[in-house]
């Protein structure tokens, strides 16, 4: 492996994928074809998110590296998913070498891992000249989040970016976006502790699905930003996360007359501000611990670089 290294790599590609912040969702019925499966719901994407490049070296048998930040990873199986999609899918095997640079903090509910699969599939399509389209290399990334069961609805949000409405379950090209126009908002996000979906989601169907319908339902009607944070604290409410560590800060932002909602899935702290009141918002968080930052919308979406 480390002799496939020094040679010259016969092709590079590199992509970004957004994160993503959902507010609340619901789970489509389970299908035996995971491009159907996923959820409907209400987020927006953020322009901090992963940023992957790919090398590939000829070899006489595919094999691969993941690194993430610069730190050879083991524990990457959304990524392993997708690139062993990818050895199935190209015209002859080879080495690749994945770098994964990450821009936001992983299990706190911006989507990392969907964002991890979304710019990896879009890199070795590039690559690897699959000739897949965009919506077919998202449905690689989004086939990798179901199966892992890491997220459900993340992919086709970041593929499409900005402030959406995912109004019917499935992958790109399956599911459905509906974007509102959010013009000079900034998102304010405090992550305070991680939370796994995988073990979180164990269970809990029947408390989140016939809130998120009614609540989509509503924000297709009124396409409001402040109805879209109040239902998304309200959300959170019925899954017990604005208690505890969430409290404080989401006080903080009611007392400055700033609604917040809670990321799903992490002890995340969120709301969607007029730029002109995104200091105020920060300085409301500031003293809670965590990560605070604050940060634009992308409403481009996954991309090739």
């Amino acid at each position: 492996m480390a002799s496939t290294l020094i040679a010259t790599p016969v092709a590079i590609a590199k992509a970004f994928s957004p994160g993503h912040v959902t507010g609340f969702f619901e789970i489509s019925p389970s299908h035996g074809n995971y491009l159907y499966r996923g959820s409907r719901g209400a987020g927006f994407s953020i322009d901090r998110g992963i940023a992957t490049t790919v090398h590939v070296f000829d070899s006489s048998k595919p094999a691969y590296r993941i690194s993430i930040n610069g730190t050879v990873s083991e524990n990457a199986e959304v990524s392993r998913w997708v690139l062993e999609e990818y050895q199935r899918l190209a015209s002859r095997p080879g080495f690749v070498s994945v770098d994964h640079d990450v821009g936001l903090p992983i299990g706190f509910g911006l989507g990392s891992s969907g964002a991890a699969a979304l710019s990896l599939s879009y890199a070795l399509n590039e690559a690897l000249n699959t000739n897949l389209d965009r919506a077919q290399a998202a449905q690689i990334a989004h086939r990798a989040e179901i199966a892992c069961k890491t997220g459900l609805g993340t992919v086709i949000a970041e593929f499409a970016g900005g402030f959406e409405m995912r109004t019917s379950a499935g992958a790109p090209g399956i599911g459905t976006i509906d974007k509102i126009e959010l013009r000079d908002y900034r998102a304010v996000v405090l992550c305070l502790a991680p939370i796994s979906t995988k073990t979180f989601l164990t269970g809990r169907m029947s408390e989140i699905n016939g809130k998120g319908g009614v609540m989509l339902r509503k924000l297709s009607e009124t396409r409001s930003v402040d109805d879209f944070l109040k239902m998304s604290y309200e959300f959170a409410e019925t899954l017990e996360l604005t208690e505890g560590i969430c409290r404080g800060p989401i006080a903080s932002l009611n007392a400055i007359g700033i609604e917040a909602g809670v990321a799903m899935f992490g002890h995340t702290v969120f709301t969607l501000v007029p730029r002109s009141r995104a200091k105020e918002a920060k300085e409301a968080l500031k003293g809670f611990g965590g990560t605070l930052f604050v940060c634009n919308l992308d409403p481009h979406g996954a991309r090739v670089l």
